[in-house]
């Protein structure tokens, strides 16, 4: 994998100032929540039953899918949303078909679940 970083101030400055305005809007993964999720994501690569993962940026929330394949859909999303109101829940577990497996405020409890629970995914 090769993570290339482009500096688009010495390009054009203009696109830099645009662009720092909508990633103040966008919600992100800060580094420890990255740390945890990489962390199972590497252990479930070593035990085969993940491939390739996503992270999302959108205005109201971060996603983090987990693949089986590269060309397939996502079999598990951790979801994190902006906080908005006080009743919901910061963080989601979301299987492929897009209901909720786990939610909680806090990544800890996700990860655990993720670590204990042996999740397959089942063909029809």
């Amino acid at each position: 994998m090769v993570v290339r970083y482009i500096d688009t101030q010495i390009q054009n400055p203009q696109v830099n100032q645009n662009s720092k305005s909508s990633a103040l809007s966008q919600t992100f993964f800060n580094r420890n929540e990255l740390n945890q999720i990489l962390s199972i994501y590497g252990k479930k690569v070593s035990e085969g039953k993940w491939k390739d993962y996503a992270i999302d940026h959108l205005e109201t929330s971060a996603i983090f899918s987990f693949f089986r394949n590269t060309f397939e859909s996502a079999s598990l999303k951790i979801v994190k949303h902006k906080r908005l109101s006080k009743s919901k829940l910061k963080y989601h577990l979301v299987s492929s078909t897009g209901s909720d497996i786990k939610r909680s405020n806090e990544l800890d409890l996700i990860i655990n679940y993720l670590n204990k629970a042996n999740l397959e995914v089942i063909k029809k």
